[in-house]
Order: C-alpha cells, then sequence, then structure tokens
C-alpha cells in the first residue's frame, strides 16, 4: 500500500494559492522583475499618476501632460458691493422689498462701475448684475402689494 503525503500532492497554479501562501517578491504575480535599470523602474514612493507609463513592448510612454510645475493663481477679486448687492436682493424678495430693493439697485450699480474701471482686475459682474435684478423685481413686487393694498382699501369704502 502506498500512502500519500503533502509532497505528493499537486500545487494549485499560483494565483489560486492565497495571498500569505504566493512567494514575496517584487512582483505582486511572482515574475521576475524586469531587466530595467534601476533608474527607470518607478519609485514605490511615487503615487501611480506621477510613475511613467510603460506601454505593452517595455518602452516607456511620454507623461501626458509633462513635468510642468502646477502653480495656483487665484481668480480677480470680487468687491464687497457686488456681495452685498446680492445679499440685498435676495433679501428684497424675502423680507423687506422697500428697503432691501433699492439698496441693492445702488450697490449692485457701484460694483458694476468698479469692475468696469478696473482693467479685468476685478470680478464679480454677475453678482452685481443678479443683485441689480433682484432689486427690481423686489421693487416691482413692492409697488404691486402696495397698489393691491390699495385696491382693497378704496374697494371696501
Amino acid at each position: 500500500m502506498s500512502t500519500s503525503g503533502p509532497e505528493d500532492e499537486q500545487q494549485p497554479p499560483q494565483w489560486q494559492q492565497p495571498q500569505w501562501q504566493q512567494p514575496q517578491s517584487g512582483d505582486p504575480l511572482g515574475q521576475p522583475q524586469s531587466d530595467q535599470p534601476s533608474w527607470q523602474q518607478p519609485q514605490q514612493d511615487q503615487p501611480s499618476w506621477q510613475q511613467p507609463q510603460q506601454d505593452q513592448w517595455g518602452q516607456q510612454q511620454q507623461p501626458q501632460w509633462g513635468n510642468q510645475q502646477q502653480q495656483w493663481q487665484s481668480g480677480p477679486s470680487t468687491p464687497g458691493s457686488a456681495t452685498a448687492a446680492l445679499i440685498l436682493g435676495i433679501c428684497a424678495l424675502v423680507i423687506c422689498p422697500l428697503i432691501c430693493g433699492p439698496l441693492a439697485i445702488v450697490y449692485g450699480n457701484k460694483a458694476k462701475s468698479e469692475i468696469n474701471s478696473s482693467n479685468g482686475n476685478l470680478g464679480g459682474a454677475g453678482l452685481a448684475t443678479a443683485g441689480i435684478v433682484l432689486g427690481w423685481i423686489g421693487v416691482a413686487f413692492a409697488v404691486i402689494g402696495i397698489l393691491f393694498v390699495i385696491a382693497a382699501i378704496a374697494g371696501s369704502s
């Protein structure tokens, strides 16, 4: 009688072995390391998007955007009057159209004149325009409300 021991068993392919049983090498599939010089191999401390890409023949590809220095530039600043115009325009619709509406129009026009005279150094023209439009809508709602109240008082008399 022959007994079969662990030596007689056939080992499963490497990709079927649990990770703790796979050989520990630089390549997760256990394949031999490439024959590239160490200066051509990707460094492990770099994120994968910074490592040089290789095509299917083992040649390095150029990075898509090159090695450009990324610099952050702030956009043009926004005058406070443009922000105030937008806030006052919103308040004209929600809270008090008689006071906030005209103030939104004044601050919006002031901001637009500052932006136009700055030669592109200031932004926020959209905020100023939105404040002006909301201010005029608030004034229109106030006028319609006043006319409605006058008509209701005149109709009840």
